[in-house]
């Protein structure tokens, strides 16, 4: 079979490449290599031009360039350094104090739903234990949501498939 019909999956492409899936998956995202299907031969130039523009850094010789390489370093000093100053004037904040705030929030809603069957039922237990058991029930619901899917990544295709098939 030519190279060129053939389409690879991700766990194909991450097999072919010797990277990790996620290293993948990123690559994809960047649009660095093609989406899941495309064909062997698409893998293989989309992987070859990106590690060609990885390494342009290096001269003919193989050593790296020392004025590009100091450029570099420097941007990426600099880069570092404006992150600091934004998180320092409060215009940017850290992702574990951002999901630290966020679960004090859930945390914080939880606690109110749980008081609605005492506050609408009153004195009415079985009015009570029903709204409890809903409430109960859209709780344990929103807690099966996945953190990824919250955060944009959702389930790729083939895990989706063994979540319907399971």
């Amino acid at each position: 079979m030519p190279i060129d019909t053939v389409t690879l999956t991700r766990a194909d492409v991450a097999w072919l490449t010797g990277m990790s899936d996620s290293w993948v998956r990123d690559r994809m995202q960047a649009g660095d290599l093609p989406r899941p299907g495309a064909t062997a031969d698409e893998y293989v130039e989309a992987f070859v031009a990106y590690r060609v523009r990885k390494f342009e850094i290096a001269d003919e010789d193989g050593t790296l360039n020392k004025e590009q390489e100091q450029a570099r370093l420097a941007k990426e000093q600099a880069d570092a350094k404006a992150m600091d100053n934004a998180e320092r004037r409060r215009e940017l904040a850290s992702l574990p104090d951002m999901m630290a705030a966020g679960a004090g929030v859930i945390i914080m809603v939880v606690a109110q739903l749980q008081q609605i069957g005492a506050r609408v039922a009153g004195a009415d237990i079985k009015l009570r234990q029903r709204i409890d058991a809903e409430v109960n029930n859209v709780l344990t619901d929103l807690s099966m949501t996945r953190i990824e899917e919250a955060r944009g990544g959702g389930l790729d295709e083939e895990e989706a498939a063994e979540t319907e098939g399971a």
